[in-house]
This record gives structure tokens, C-alpha cells and sequence, in this order.
């Protein structure tokens, strides 16, 4: 495993190397201290404009959690079924 591979990420640099991956890549909007430490890390590469992901960047961006994994029941499905819950409660009384 490489440096670049098992040095932790805080969350704002994560979050900019999200977008970087992404092609939010203006300068202007990105953090200039996590793309210091993301270029360091060897994770980004390119322009000071356009920064691209390296191949380690590539395979750390992958390795991120996704917003979908981090959820664990679909949030309308268990809304449904506490508004049923209600409704039937109410019918009961």
C-alpha cells in the first residue's frame, strides 16, 4: 500500500478530492489548502486551474464511502410505513 494509499484524509479533503474526481475542478472553488495536501499526497495532478486525479487518486476516490452505502433502509419506504403505522392507530381509537 502506498503513502498516498493509507495516509487518512480529513473530511474537507475528501470532499475535494470528491470533486476534483467529479470535474468540479475550478480553482477558485476548491479549498487551495486540501489541493496542497491532496497534490502532496500524490492523489491529484495537473494544472493549478484543472487538477485531475492520478491513478492512486483514482483508486482512493474509489475506495470513499458513497452516499448510498451509507444508509442502510430507503428513508421513504420507512416513512410509508410509520405514516400506516399512524393512520392505523387512528382508525383504532
Amino acid at each position: 500500500m502506498t503513502r498516498s494509499q493509507s495516509t487518512p484524509l480529513s473530511s474537507n479533503e475528501a470532499i475535494t478530492l470528491r470533486r476534483v474526481a467529479y470535474g468540479q475542478s475550478d480553482a477558485g472553488r476548491l479549498r487551495s489548502r486540501d489541493l496542497v495536501r491532496l497534490r502532496v499526497l500524490r492523489l491529484i495532478e495537473g494544472s493549478v486551474r484543472e487538477p485531475t486525479l492520478t491513478a492512486d487518486g483514482k483508486r482512493r476516490f474509489d475506495a470513499l464511502p458513497k452516499a448510498a452505502a451509507l444508509t442502510s433502509f430507503k428513508t421513504h419506504d420507512e416513512l410509508l410505513t410509520r405514516m400506516t403505522r399512524m393512520l392505523d392507530e387512528k382508525r383504532r381509537s
